[in-house]
């Protein structure tokens, strides 16, 4: 018969871990198996939870048989590490009489119940404690230390199946962790197998290409590419190919912009390639910002050869300037040679206004800033270019958003700025057209937006990266100033400007202000004065 109740016993641990692997499930039905065998009233695992030279902190995991006032005061215990070594090492399983319990709430329950004794029992694997079992010994088959090697083998047994549930649990934990991180992840992931077919992705890739159930089993170039075949330099197919990581960068194939594209080779067990992470990553805004940054640092460099030039020229130019106006005055001209001294006059000034934009490029005057609406700058531009507008039959449209707040800036440069973007709109439609000028405010990131279309010649694609270099450009009498001068007052407001062109159809500026630029000390604004125009140095 006892040898039935140990059978039983021993049979039942092994059962709770198949029953369920869970470590809670595993040590709730063990405890409950053993009390039920036994005929013992109250029981209850402990498991180590942290461990030092001082001591052991153990935490209640399952139990049996105590009042909810009782649970609350024995959630911890603390044990002296020299006695949990003799647990270990010596006496794996003890007995306590009533009497030795110090715990008066736990001793007066006992003493209630007509219970004497508490075995306690060291629950091992691998020749390490990982906690204790405790069981009152009240039950009609009262074990005495006669039944030690028993014991010894429960503990050793429930110690093993904490062991696994412990590693279940915790590979469990490590595989909803990365449920978790695969999900949070703000890019797309594919999880490709050797036949193209996606059969994994994360949130992102749903927001970003549908939904999960029009992905999971397509060929991942029907969704990339749009086609059954795979891109010439798909880094998923180099990949599958390869069975080397792959990394890519370029245009996106759907939907243009800057993309990273990594693509990661995963193996089975026997070596072989059994599928592919494809994971791509957004990087149109660090590009751009990028290639701003590069643009400032060659702007100054070219700034300090350009000032150090343009005095050099300076000097000689205004002494060729004013004895030609001497000659002029001096000598009996016929019209033919006073023609020739007018052309040599003009182009003497012409000269001398480049010069001077390249000073103002190279040591510009600070901004002085104050508030300002920036619909208000876009009515005093409109005035100012009104008369050039009707000239060039160009009709405009005016969408200015109401209610914007105010923005920080030097009210003269940000319109010689807007000025600079319309005049290079008109000139743009040699032949007249439309001219849109917006305003709006912008939620993400809170900015405002002036915006600047035209349906003019558009920008060639090998030019696009070059309309802000100094004295670039492809008009007859331009000098190649104007927008350099704008990006670089743009950049002194904390502000920047994107563009859009299709050569043929037109160019979309937009000049956008973040709503809480950082900007020196504000100072009073002088009243609105001459723009600088990139042709032209005035509208009537």
């Amino acid at each position: 018969m006892r040898q039935h109740h140990e059978l039983q016993i021993l049979f039942d641990i092994s059962s709770a871990l198949h029953y369920s692997p869970h470590l809670q499930d595993v040590l709730q039905r063990a405890l409950m198996s053993i009390l039920g065998t036994l005929k013992f009233k109250m029981g209850a695992i402990y498991l180590a939870r942290e461990t030092s030279d001082e001591q052991w902190l153990l935490e209640l995991a399952a139990h049996h048989g105590f009042s909810a006032t009782l649970l609350n005061c024995i959630q911890f215990l603390s044990i002296p590490t020299n006695l949990m070594d003799k647990y270990h090492h010596q006496q794996p399983v003890r007995w306590f009489p009533a009497t030795k319990i110090t715990f008066t709430a736990l001793r007066e329950r006992m003493e209630e119940e007509g219970i004497e004794e508490i075995i306690c029992i060291s629950l091992m694997s691998q020749k390490k404690v990982l906690g204790l079992l405790y069981v009152t010994n009240d039950g009609a088959l009262q074990l005495k230390p006669d039944r030690s090697e028993f014991l010894t083998t429960i503990g050793q047994q429930l110690g093993v199946s904490i062991q696994n549930a412990q590693l279940f649990d915790s590979v469990e934990r490590a595989k909803s962790e990365l449920e978790i991180s695969f999900d949070a992840i703000q890019h797309s992931i594919f999880l490709v197998d050797r036949r193209m077919r996606i059969y994994r992705v994360n949130r992102t890739s749903e927001m970003v290409y549908g939904k999960v159930e029009d992905l999971l089993g397509k060929k991942y170039t029907q969704i990339l590419y749009g086609k059954d075949q795979p891109h010439l330099e798909c880094p998923i197919w180099a990949c599958l190919w390869g069975g080397q990581p792959v990394q890519r960068e370029g245009p996106h194939p759907r939907w243009g912009g800057y993309y990273h594209y990594y693509a990661f080779p995963v193996f089975n067990p026997t070596g072989s390639l059994e599928r592919v992470v494809y994971y791509e990553k957004d990087a149109t805004e660090a590009r751009k910002l990028e290639q701003r940054l590069q643009q400032t640092e060659r702007l100054k460099a070219l700034g300090t050869l350009a000032a150090g030039i343009a005095h050099e020229i300076r000097n000689p130019l205004a002494t060729i300037n004013f004895n030609t106006q001497m000659l002029q005055r001096e000598l009996h001209l016929d019209a033919a040679q006073q023609q020739m001294f007018d052309d040599v006059l003009k182009e003497i000034r012409k000269m001398d206004r480049i010069v001077q934009q390249v000073l103002h490029f190279a040591r510009p005057r600070e901004p002085q800033f104050q508030p300002n609406q920036l619909n208000e700058v876009v009515r005093y531009c409109m005035d100012m270019a009104k008369a050039y507008l009707v000239k060039a039959n160009v009709v405009v449209c005016l969408d200015t958003s109401d209610g914007l707040p105010s923005v920080v800036m030097d009210f003269s440069q940000i319109c010689q700025v807007v000025m600079n973007v319309i005049i290079n709109a008109i000139e743009s439609m040699p032949n007249g057209g439309n001219l849109t000028v917006a305003t709006e405010r912008q939620a993400d990131p809170p900015s405002l937006v002036l915006q600047v279309t035209d349906t003019g010649t558009g920008i060639l694609e090998e030019d696009k990266d070059r309309i802000f270099d100094p004295f670039f450009t492809r008009k007859p009498e331009g000098t190649g100033m104007g927008l350099s001068i704008s990006r670089q007052i743009l950049e002194k407001h904390g502000a920047f400007v994107d563009v859009e062109t299709e050569p043929g159809k037109g160019t979309t500026f937009r000049i956008i202000f973040p709503l809480k630029p950082v900007v020196p000390q504000i100072e009073p604004a002088p009243e609105p004065g001459d723009a600088i125009m990139e042709s032209k140095p005035a509208i009537q």
